[in-house]
């Protein structure tokens, strides 16, 4: 509990609406929803793609809020006067809400991220991935035999760790928003904790979700082709993806933490902008930043700090030498594919620069746990590869197959790749022909499906995947089935030994969208199920 003056002092930029009496007022919890406000709640008014904010004060007034946080005048709010907005009911003006919002949160809970390490990870693809891999390095750098878990928090858009202990952030979720984010930097304090791990999405870094987030290291995995439909162009999407290693510079140092940013020399979509964003803000601070670079020996025209060498690629696991600024050390990792050298590249040079010693990240990397969604096998005996995995993207999308192609008749048997995937609706248009063409090209079969249509024309959806399918694919090598359990169960039916039936774009996620609701969802659940159904017949063939 703070007052309301305690709470001002970190909005400078506040116009003051209310008495200095006022200003004692007991402020309990912060929100930007309306239904949650009850008596002593600070009540944020946020505009929205959909809904703005102010018109949900009255509501909140109405609930028992004790003070008001807008954008607009007081003019323009309706019903102000009436409902005693600026007169018994103090209002707050700032210039931008969703800071505002990050930064009473953050204040009501003493700035939890002042008292941890925090590091970003941002990036198209591989987010997730590597803030687990560096969770588990990072466990296993603090981990004692009474804390076994270690002073490690993460917060993902799977869900939230803090020692170990799974925390759900919701069904649909990027970066959570700025109160969940410092309830769950609080509660890592509250536990021990000396490492948080925060994935920050485009979405979460543009929306001011982490903006009162004091970050020491920030890494990027990759910048490719998405999120056009939010940020319009593809410079907007980077700039929103800078807003992570330009916080950097906007915190004050703290004692035996180590400030860097970790970049992809590898990535033509990253590296150039976001150095040249560093180098804007290195212009005007003071502060220390080191620059560490990371890649595979021989990609990149660029110097790597971290550079990995000697990749040998196994059906269940990857080894590779890492040679850094310290010397060299052999890792070995249980994730497969290329992508996920570079996610352990990424998290390994984030670890050193923060002065994890080697042996750390290489007990790390190979301990760690399944990452849900994540090229994820769903296994119930069956003769041929079952996969779940997040891939979204065109880019996410070639990866995973390219990936899964040489697991392809590994039992010596003949086999086909068989790719399920739909694209979500009102997003990004563009990239549903592309990974229609990626899997025509790539993948044996196509079965096209469902994946959030939300309030488009599904058909329509399948009809402009099914474009750039047909590129490289004839009708005998794709099909169009709406319903994705019905989707998943097809493609089981039609694999048999040697195959690799692989399902697309949920991955983690628990719910899918029709309309404006969420139905629950679980391509696990739907690949197991039809698997199950299926295990009589080859049981038959086996015989």
């Amino acid at each position: 509990m703070m007052t309301l003056r305690e709470l001002l002092n970190t909005l400078p930029d506040a116009e003051l609406s209310f008495s200095e009496k006022a200003s004692n007022i007991a402020i309990e919890d912060v929100t930007a929803d309306s239904r949650q406000v009850r008596p002593g709640s600070l009540f944020v008014a946020v505009p929205g793609v959909h809904n703005d904010g102010h018109r949900f004060i009255p509501a909140a007034i109405a609930q028992g809020a004790a003070a008001v946080i807008g954008e607009r005048p007081l003019s323009e709010i309706i019903d102000a006067e009436a409902n005693g907005l600026g007169r018994t009911v103090p209002y707050l003006r700032v210039q931008n809400s969703r800071r505002a919002l990050a930064f009473v949160c953050a204040a009501l809970q003493g700035f939890p991220s002042r008292r941890l390490t925090v590091v970003g990870v941002t990036g198209t693809d591989g987010k997730t991935t590597t803030s687990t891999i560096l969770e588990s390095i990072l466990r296993a750098a603090t981990a004692t035999t009474e804390a076994p878990a270690g002073a490690v928090g993460v917060i993902t858009t799977v869900g939230a760790r803090i020692r170990g202990e799974e925390i759900d952030t919701g069904l649909h979720v990027t970066t959570p928003d700025a109160p969940d984010v410092q309830r769950f930097l609080r509660a890592m304090v509250d536990a021990g904790c000396r490492y948080a791990v925060v994935e920050s999405t485009s979405h979460g870094l543009h929306q001011q979700r982490v903006a009162a987030v004091d970050f020491d290291v920030a890494a990027v995995t990759n910048i490719t082709h998405e999120h056009l439909d939010y940020h319009g162009t593809r410079e907007a999407y980077v700039a929103a993806k800078a807003l992570l290693f330009r916080a950097l510079f906007a915190s004050s140092p703290k004692p035996g933490a180590p400030r860097a940013a970790v970049l992809n020399a590898d990535d033509a979509g990253s590296y150039d902008a976001l150095r040249a964003a560093l180098a804007e803000e290195m212009e005007s601070s003071a502060l220390d930043v080191a620059i560490r670079s990371y890649g595979i020996a021989g990609r990149s025209p660029h110097s790597l700090d971290v550079a990995v060498e000697n990749i040998v690629y196994d059906a269940d696991a990857t080894r590779f030498d890492l040679r850094w600024w310290g010397g060299r050390f052999p890792v070995e990792s249980p994730l497969i594919g290329e992508f996920n050298v570079y996610n352990a590249a990424c998290a390994a040079t984030v670890a050193l620069a923060l002065g994890i010693p080697p042996s750390a990240v290489q007990r790390g990397v190979k301990e760690m746990p399944p990452v849900p969604g994540r090229m994820e096998r769903i296994d119930v005996g069956q003769p041929f590869l079952a996969i779940v995995d997040f891939a979204h993207t065109p880019v996410s999308l070639e990866r995973a197959l390219t990936t899964l192609r040489p697991l392809v008749g590994r039992n010596g048997e003949g086999g086909r790749l068989i790719a399920i995937f739909g694209s979500a609706g009102l997003r990004d248009r563009e990239k549903r022909y592309l990974m229609g063409r990626v899997s025509g090209q790539l993948a044996d079969y196509t079965i096209i499906t469902a994946e959030d249509p939300r309030t488009e024309d599904l058909e329509e959806i399948c009809r402009e995947i099914e474009r750039g399918v047909r590129e490289f694919a004839g009708p005998d090598r794709y099909v169009i089935i709406p319903d994705r359990s019905e989707a998943i169960q097809a493609g089981v039916e039609m694999a048999r030994a040697g195959d690799v039936v692989a399902a697309f774009g949920k991955g983690h996620e628990r719910s899918m969208c029709f309309g404006e609701i969420e139905y629950p969802w679980s391509d696990q659940e739907a690949m197991r199920a039809a698997l199950q159904r299926c295990a009589d017949r080859w049981q038959r063939e086996s015989v």
